[in-house]
């Protein structure tokens, strides 16, 4: 019978401290704490893909080389600007010696431009064109 009296006691106990406490309370942040040591270095990564393969002189592209060709106009002949055999005509342009009129130059194929005489004016236009090599 003592056994039974400490155990309903035991129980009461328990059963009455249960209901006490509530919610639990917070209390205030702590300092900051120091930094901690650096860990050991972790392992390598896989290796990434092959890049491009540089420029080593041998497959190295030059730069397209321009050249400017203008038409003449001699003994009131007007010449067409031409590009070389090896070129091609990328731009043309007509440019008005005297005067303010202009006009659209006439090509000539792929290769060369021309412009002709407007009213109004003495000379014919020189014509302009930007060549480069093919």
């Amino acid at each position: 019978m003592k056994k039974h009296r400490l155990l309903a006691i035991a129980l009461c106990s328990a059963v009455s401290l249960s209901g006490c406490g509530g919610a639990p309370v917070k209390g205030d942040k702590g300092d900051k704490g120091d930094t901690g040591a650096a860990g050991a270095p972790g392992r390598q990564g896989q290796p990434g893909p092959a890049g491009p393969p540089g420029k080593d002189g041998k497959d190295a592209v030059a730069p397209p080389q321009f050249r400017v060709v203008r038409s003449s106009n001699e003994g009131g002949v007007p010449k067409p600007a031409l590009c070389s055999a090896d070129e091609v005509m990328v731009s043309a342009t007509c440019v008005v010696t005297h005067g303010s009129v202009s006009q659209a130059p006439t090509t000539l194929g792929t290769t060369g431009a021309s412009c002709g005489q407007s009213p109004g004016q003495t000379e014919a236009s020189l014509a302009i064109v930007l060549c480069v090599k093919k």
